[in-house]
């Protein structure tokens, strides 16, 4: 008897063409994952008609409404297909110092054909579970003091089965991994950030906190017709892309690094422009170019930011941030970073995510 265990668990993930047909992931195609979980399937139409007894006959099936939740922990290679499914628009990779590819993910305005599948084996050697077509609409990048950097992507799905023709425990094993592996570490990121009309940023910059959250979110929706049955059609937009998130700080102070004067910058909503900048030590080029990750927000502004005394301890204070985009570049951008948020990613994988 075979017993599922997480650790043995094996993911993957392939670019569809057709919404509603599997692809089959293979070599490079997967994703070491903290968890991955589906949730939803069929609903049930309940029986209402009268038979005589205080209880109902069997359902009937209804709509398959089914979602995903994959967490992991963020990686210099390896998880730009799950950046770019969310973003909408990645490339061939710019060659910097020699052996680094400089990936550049920038914010489309439709996701239109751009969805994947999502294959995992549960039971070793014995259940592969299948996301057939799945629209990734969030993406969450998160940090905290000590601790690896984490991202989390969620999609809405066409169907999943436990039967794929496709998939199956023959074609599970043929999935690597991306040869490097080197993790973003929450140590290795600096924040800059200051005036949205001011120069360009520079050392003294620096915003000093102790976590950060960032949120990329399309507002969509699974439709239903008869072409799918009870199968969703592929998702469509149904509002704005909203950029937020929030930043963690240990202290309440002000001077270099400090934080006090974002209280009145929120409540005048103060427009402002930063880059979080993720480098590791090791070199992805020859020489110059190291393995990072670097977000550009060009126009953010803070939520709610009001404290108080919360006891007789120095306190620490969130303050969220919603961001937008731009029509003129800011001072030291970019060319063409005019999005709510653009992400650049160096490595050393030629392969463009969206391919």
């Amino acid at each position: 008897m075979a017993r599922a265990k997480g650790f043995q668990g094996i993911v993957g993930r392939k670019k569809g063409t057709t919404w509603g047909t599997a692809t089959v992931p293979a070599a490079l195609d997967g994703i070491e994952v903290v968890s991955l979980v589906p949730s939803g399937g069929a609903a049930m139409i309940e029986d209402n008609q009268i038979t005589g007894r205080v209880t109902q006959r069997e359902a009937s099936a209804g709509l398959r409404n089914i979602t995903v939740v994959l967490q992991t922990a963020l990686r210099y290679e390896g998880n730009g297909r799950e950046i770019a499914y969310v973003l909408g628009t990645a490339g061939v990779p710019a060659t910097v110092d020699t052996t680094a590819k400089k990936h550049t993910f920038k914010i489309k305005d439709s996701l239109d054909a751009i969805f994947n599948t999502l294959a995992y084996e549960s039971i070793k050697d014995t259940k592969v579970e299948e996301l057939t077509s799945v629209k990734w609409n969030k993406l969450k990048i998160s940090g905290k003091a000590g601790e690896r950097i984490e991202i989390e992507v969620s999609g809405i799905c066409r169907d999943w089965t436990d039967a794929s023709a496709a998939n199956t425990t023959t074609t599970i094993d043929s999935i690597t991994l991306p040869t490097n592996r080197e993790f973003a570490l929450f140590s290795q990121a600096v924040l800059l950030m200051n005036a949205q009309g001011g120069a360009g940023l520079a050392g003294g910059d620096a915003i000093y906190i102790s976590g950060f959250e960032l949120n990329i979110e399309r507002a969509m929706e699974a439709r239903f017709s008869t072409g799918g049955g009870d199968k969703c059609d592929e998702p469509i937009e149904t509002g704005f892309l909203k950029v937020s998130g929030s930043f963690d700080f240990p202290a309440l102070q002000d001077g270099t690094g400090g934080n006090a004067v974002f209280l009145a910058e929120a409540m005048a909503l103060t427009r402002k422009k930063a880059t979080l900048t993720i480098t590791s030590p090791n070199l992805a080029g020859s020489a110059t170019e190291y393995f990072n990750h670097k977000l550009w927000l060009p126009n953010l502004q803070f939520g709610e930011a009001k404290v108080g005394i919360p006891g007789p301890g120095g306190q620490t204070w969130t303050i969220p941030f919603t961001a937008w985009h731009v029509t003129a570049i800011p001072t030291g951008f970019t060319t063409g970073y005019v999005d709510a948020v653009t992400w650049d990613n160096s490595n050393q994988d030629a392969t463009d995510a969206l391919a």
